[in-house]
């Protein structure tokens, strides 16, 4: 190329301009050109520059946002290249040209060169001079090269910047279907494919929304660097053909794109409150399943208009695909586990969601309300099937399961139980009255007419079982239902019978029991729970209660007050007692040793124990073993221990309490035993019998009662601990009586050794509510009031056959 030639090439580009582009603007924050401080590799070739033409002065200028930067730059002969910027007004011409040193009116040479990389000027390369010259052919070839060679270099740098973008949104994507394998909550899995679009492209804010198919709406997906209230005003909105970029997106089932929120009309209802957001473009992309359903949309905003580039519209349709397989996924599994717990034929609950429901509502059953488990089973079906066929008694059984759902508190559970059969579970029912209406009600319900079968009418027969707190598991509580049940159906049906005693199913179960018994300890079936003894002085963990806990395999969770006769009956109380002492020991001393901080162990313990002649022994040396101090440990004994004692049961208690072992009366004060033991046989302390801990807030006598016991006790220098603490007011008028220390549901509930020894580790002080105002006790006739509205008639029902299943059963 000869000299003219080529200076006409390099003004040629030199005239090309910086016109702000979003494509530039991406380009440039990409190739570090705007990257703050010095730029090593441009200063090489800025240098290099200078030495080959012997230019004065050698910079490169780059026109961003907030103006022009200049970065490698040499004046004369310093020693490290320069980082500056343009004033506002100057040129880059005229900064080089001012930076030689000459006089004022002498003239100064200056050469420029665009810097171009796909169709952008990213910067320019500037030359000047003092003494006028002519810019030689090897000037402008050197310029030429070096130009040449920059666009390399930043070509480079775009590519490794890229390389390192697709690696990371690859590693996003491979998240994506980690958590969508697992089995990870949909949110979740949104919001990591979300967050991988934006850390790919930090100028876009991805938002993926989800089409309720059935209401025509959208709701919420996963957006979470959009403006909150933004993104909770997209729950609900209606799609349509111009209801902005997503709902049309989800409308038309097509990519919407719109590049200026201000001039597109589909965004006219919503243009202010989305610019308001800082929004001016956006571009939706509808999710759809394998089948071409439309799932949702997944959007890129943006706070400038703009279109969107090649790799924008290749991002956001991956993102859709994704998002897609995701939203596919969740629903089959929503799918499975809905089927898996309703029945396929009336969309009820099916049985194992009975169990778990009934489990949930027994625990949740509070002391002066019961949970009502209600079996509803349909009369003479069979006759309908014959009669009707089975099509049209599948659709009873669904129009049974709908009225009984319609009929019930919005509180109440309803499930099929299989074939004609329903469980209703009722909670906070306070008396059979209260059930028994409820009932009545499913009765009338189900005895309407059936639709378009000539007015057949259709009967049930419906067993009620009332549970209360502890007293049952699931299993149990619907074989009592069950029982009640078969005896409606036995008296002719078309009636509730309700389940009021429990020696007939006992007397079989007993015998399951004390099979299933036998090996459990070594089975791993027996555990053991701590419940904490509170100083009410200090608000402090003082004390911790052994409970004993069997879970069945076969039997379900069996309570204390069902195992520990069966135990005692079948001679396995021994055992299953040293396992409870060695374990129990054994557990409270890892406890304290990891809290550093001593607690007291509390055991009990029946007569059946206390009776054996080598007792005494047996329990030093487990003390021993487990280097548990025997100061610290109490045996609780019931007043059947102390009605039955004989001379081995008092040598063995003289015998304890010569090794420093404490001994406690559980139940204290519910019979005169308690009291003549306390004259002959001095005691440690005291545990107030939960009956007079019930009404303690309320009736005066129960308060007089507790009065008097922990002036007798302190008297004789014993503890006092108050069980079956369950409300504020109860705790209250304990302190208010003195009481040493109590324990309850309020306070704390039975604990695993792991959750006790997090609780002593990290704080073992509650916070208990200061005492009420002072309130005298309980006006007599006020109670006897109230007892007599509690014992008024129960109202009518439509039907007054109600049974109660006699305890002799």
């Amino acid at each position: 190329m000869q000299l003219d030639d080529l200076f006409a090439h390099v003004t040629r580009l030199d005239a090309a301009t910086t016109i702000p582009t979003p494509e530039r603007a991406v380009l440039l924050a990409r190739s570090g050109l705007l990257d703050p401080g010095p730029d090593s590799e441009l200063d090489q070739w800025t240098y290099a520059l200078r030495r080959a033409t012997g230019a004065a002065v050698v910079a490169v200028s780059i026109e961003g946002p907030a103006g022009t930067r200049i970065k490698g730059l040499w004046v004369f002969d310093q020693s490290d290249a320069q980082t500056t910027a343009l004033t506002a007004g100057q040129t880059f011409e005229s900064f080089l040209t001012g930076s030689v040193r000459a006089p004022g009116d002498h003239p100064r040479s200056y050469l420029e060169r665009s810097v171009i990389v796909d169709g952008h000027v990213l910067c320019k390369i500037g030359l000047a001079d003092a003494s006028p010259r002519e810019w030689t052919e090897r000037d402008l070839q050197t310029l030429e090269n070096a130009t040449a060679a920059m666009e390399v270099q930043l070509r480079l740098r775009l590519a490794n910047h890229d390389a390192l973008r697709f690696h990371e949104l690859v590693g996003s994507h491979n998240r994506v279907h980690e958590l969508i394998a697992k089995g990870a909550p949909l949110r979740e899995v949104l919001v990591e494919l979300v967050e991988g679009i934006e850390r790919h492209d930090p100028s876009v804010i991805a938002c993926v929304v989800l089409l309720d198919r059935e209401a025509g709406m959208l709701r919420p997906g996963a957006a979470p660097s959009l403006p909150p209230h933004y993104f909770a005003a997209i729950d609900g909105v209606v799609i349509g053909p111009n209801v902005g970029s997503c709902g049309s997106a989800a409308w038309a089932g097509k990519l919407t794109i719109t590049e200026d929120i201000a001039e597109d009309p589909k965004w006219a209802p919503i243009r202010e409150f989305a610019m308001d957001a800082g929004l001016r473009h956006c571009w939706s992309m509808p999710i759809k399943a394998s089948g071409g359903e439309v799932l949702g949309t997944l959007a890129l905003y943006g706070p400038q208009p703009r279109r969107p580039l090649a790799e924008h519209l290749t991002l956001i349709e991956d993102g859709a695909r994704l998002a897609g397989i995701a939203i596919e996924r969740h629903r089959a599994l929503e799918q499975l586990r809905y089927d898996a717990r309703h029945d396929g034929l009336s969309g009820l609950p099916n049985r194992t969601a009975i169990f778990e429901y009934l489990d949930d509502a027994l625990r949740r059953a509070e002391i002066r309300s019961s949970v009502a488990v209600l079996f509803v089973d349909l009369d003479g079906l069979k006759t309908l099937n014959d009669t009707l066929g089975h099509d049209r008694a599948d659709e009873m059984i669904r129009e049974v399961g709908e009225r009984l759902s319609s009929t019930v508190r919005g509180t109440d559970f309803v499930g099929r139980f299989g074939g004609d059969e329903f469980i209703v579970v009722a909670e906070e029912i306070s008396n059979e009255d209260e059930a028994s209406r409820l009932g009545s009600r499913l009765l009338a319900a189900i005895s309407e007419p059936l639709p378009g079968v000539d007015s057949k009418v259709v009967t049930a027969s419906i067993g009620i079982a009332l549970v209360g707190a502890g007293s049952a598991d699931a299993r149990e509580a619907i074989r009592q239902a069950d029982s009640a049940m078969y005896e409606a159906k036995r008296a002719g049906g078309d009636r509730i019978v309700f389940f009021t005693g429990s020696r007939r199913i006992h007397e079989g179960r007993r015998l399951v029991l004390s099979r299933e018994l036998r090996g459990a300890e070594t089975r791993g079936e027996l555990g053991i729970v701590f419940q904490p003894v509170f100083e009410l002085a200090t608000n402090q963990i003082v004390a911790v209660e052994a409970l004993l806990r069997w879970e069945s395999p076969v039997l379900g969770q069996v309570p204390p007050l069902e195992l520990v006769p069966v135990a005692e009956d079948m001679g396995a109380m021994a055992p299953i007692g040293a396992w409870v002492l060695r374990e129990s020991c054994e557990a409270v001393q890892r406890i304290c040793e990891r809290a550093g901080r001593p607690v007291e162990l509390a055991i009990n313990v029946s007569s059946h124990q206390l009776a054996h002649p080598d007792y005494a022994l047996s329990v030093q040396r487990t003390l021993a073993h487990a280097e548990f101090p025997a100061e610290r440990l109490t045996l609780e004994l019931d007043e059947a221990a102390l009605v039955h004692a004989d001379a081995v049961t008092a040598r063995t208690l003289r015998e304890l309490e010569s090794h420093g072992i404490r001994i406690v009366l559980d139940d204290f004060g519910t019979g005169l035993s308690s009291i003549a033991w306390l004259k002959e046989h001095p005691v440690s302390a005291i545990k107030i019998d939960r009956g007079f801990v019930t009404g303690l807030a309320a009736d005066f006598r129960d308060q007089a009662i507790v009065s008097s016991l922990i002036g007798m006790a302190t008297a004789l220098g014993c503890t006092v601990t108050a069980e079956g603490v369950e409300t504020d007011e109860q705790l209250a008028a304990l302190r208010k009586l003195d009481c040493e220390r109590a324990q309850g549901f309020l306070l704390a509930r039975p604990l695993s050794e792991v959750q006790l020894g997090a609780l002593l580790v990290a704080d073992n002080v509650i916070v208990i509510q200061p005492p009420a105002a002072t309130t005298g006790p309980a006006d007599p006739r006020q109670r006897a009031r109230t007892r007599h509205h509690h014992e008024r008639a129960p109202e009518p029902s439509r039907h007054p056959t109600v049974l109660r299943l006699p305890a002799s059963r």
